[in-house]
């Protein structure tokens, strides 16, 4: 599957005056630990119910053990109250973490959108319009590979809640994506070249976290 691919059929599930957007598709990068942005299952959007492409079912057996390690150890952290506390925030900063805020937060929204809850395959991707983002979710064999014809719409957020961006390590795609409540998250755009041209003002790894 190309990015050529998953982009067209993303605009084609646009409204027409919106199909000119820009498209990305994002990963989340679990890392269960404070400030690594790991949802929830209960903030995390359940989509294509009742869709799944052949091989769906060989491949979610072997990601079963994975999944189950996770849930023993309890990886899925439950809402941080204490994330609009100025020292967390610092502390948060000084780490260079990927995730800063609360689930009802607009970052915990964005991370939670990055982690959706599929019975198949899913490839996520958001639409870049004038005004807003939109979040898109498109049938995928599990593992990678082929698109299927089912998709789901999912977030949205005004383009103008984006505060700023910035390139979290020198050499790899991961951006933060920080909103206008104060919070921020972070997801691995694999076309970074794209991203900042969209997003020119992006802040280099040297520049502190705002």
């Amino acid at each position: 599957m190309s990015q050529n691919d998953l982009a067209d059929r993303v605009r084609a599930a646009l409204p027409a005056e919106q199909r000119h957007a820009e498209v990305f598709r994002a990963v989340h990068i679990t890392q269960s630990v404070e400030g690594g942005g790991d949802a929830p299952k209960f903030a995390r959007p359940e989509v294509l119910v009742g869709h799944s492409m052949p091989g769906d079912g060989w491949a979610r057996a072997f990601s079963f053990i994975p999944l189950t390690f996770k849930i023993v150890f309890n990886a899925f952290p439950e809402p941080d109250a204490s994330s609009n506390d100025p020292v967390v925030r610092a502390s948060r900063q000084q780490k260079n973490s990927r995730f800063f805020g609360t689930w009802e937060g607009l970052a915990g929204q964005w991370m939670a959108a990055l982690q959706p809850r599929c019975s198949g395959g899913v490839a996520t991707a958001f639409a870049l319009t004038e005004s807003h983002v939109h979040f898109v979710y498109w049938q995928q064999r599990r593992g990678g590979g082929k698109l299927g014809d089912a998709y789901e719409m999912g977030p949205s957020f005004r383009r103008d809640t984006i505060a700023w961006t910035r390139h979290r390590r020198k050499d790899t795609k991961e951006f933060q994506i920080g909103f206008t409540d104060g919070s921020w998250g972070t997801a691995l755009i694999l076309r970074d070249d794209a991203f900042l041209n969209a997003f020119p003002h992006t802040l280099s790894p040297g520049d502190p976290i705002p």
